[in-house]
């Protein structure tokens, strides 16, 4: 009941400094522009070759972009500000455990975020609707399942970091310092380790431990998730190779990402124990 507590209070924060309505019009914009140019396409060919809804796949790259920036723009600050103002003492004068204010923070957040992505997306469908008169409900609803839970992963990154450090600019470059790790790093890591055990750029034949390093990037597993939602999976042959095939099944997806949620909130919540508050 108190992570709920402040789950609600939190909300109504978000609401208060317009995080809320700015988040929806980044998704509304988004997605209506996008569901314009999937219209394009399903009119240039009633159906793709694999059966695949026009709309998720146009949708499908650009939110694994913009959902972490957005989950992140409205979670970093999410502790680390009430430090700073002085009302995170208050705040754990009350009822509430550390624990409890870091969870109710999460879950405050993330139905901030859930909120942005439902109104947006369904502009987005409703644009798709009334350019082609069809509507993949089923598929989309889905999809914009699966992408509220991607974007869950980056708020507890988000919270997590704010819970770790004194102050909203170090929150910041924490912030910044994710999505740089994940969306390049994360990446050219991989090749070098895959170089330093072939001793080849570009090898002949790819060790089978590469596929699994591979999908324990969130994006990746996001990817694979929609498994659930689309006959065709983006680098799902490739990550089927060798002795992990398993990796590109839907349901590893979703156990990578819940390990990146409870793995993050674990080390945050153990850490925000043992944190002095000024």
């Amino acid at each position: 009941m108190n992570v709920l507590t402040v789950a609600k209070k939190d909300f109504h924060d978000a609401i208060r400094s317009r995080g809320l309505i700015g988040a929806t019009i980044v998704f509304a914009i988004f997605t209506s522009g996008m569901g314009a140019l999937a219209a394009v396409f399903e009119q240039l060919e009633a159906e793709s070759g694999d059966g695949v809804p026009e709309l998720v796949v146009v949708l499908q790259p650009s939110a694994h972009l913009l959902v972490p920036v957005i989950a992140l723009l409205l979670s970093y600050s999410a502790i680390s500000r009430e430090r700073e103002h002085g009302s995170l003492r208050f705040l754990l004068g009350l009822p509430f455990t550390r624990r409890e204010v870091l969870l109710g923070k999460v879950l405050g957040r993330t139905v901030v975020l859930s909120v942005a992505i439902v109104i947006g997306f369904t502009i987005g469908i409703g644009t798709f609707y009334a350019l082609t008169g069809t509507a993949p409900v089923a598929g989309y609803l889905g999809f914009t399942l699966v992408t509220i839970l991607f974007g869950c992963v980056y708020v507890s990154i988000g919270v997590g970091l704010s819970a770790l450090v004194r102050s909203t600019t170090r929150a910041a470059v924490g912030a910044l310092g994710i999505l740089v790790l994940l969306g390049v790093f994360w990446d050219s890591l991989g090749r070098l380790l895959l170089y330093g055990t072939t001793r080849s750029i570009i090898p002949e034949e790819i060790p089978d431990w590469y596929s699994l390093y591979e999908v324990f990037e969130p994006s990746v597993a996001y990817g694979i998730t929609l498994g659930v939602v689309l006959d065709h999976r983006p680098n799902a042959d490739e990550l089927a190779r060798g002795g992990f095939s398993f990796v590109a099944e839907p349901w590893f997806g979703f156990i990578v990402l819940a390990c990146w949620t409870i793995s993050i909130l674990a080390v945050a919540a153990w850490w925000f124990d043992r944190r002095e508050l000024v």
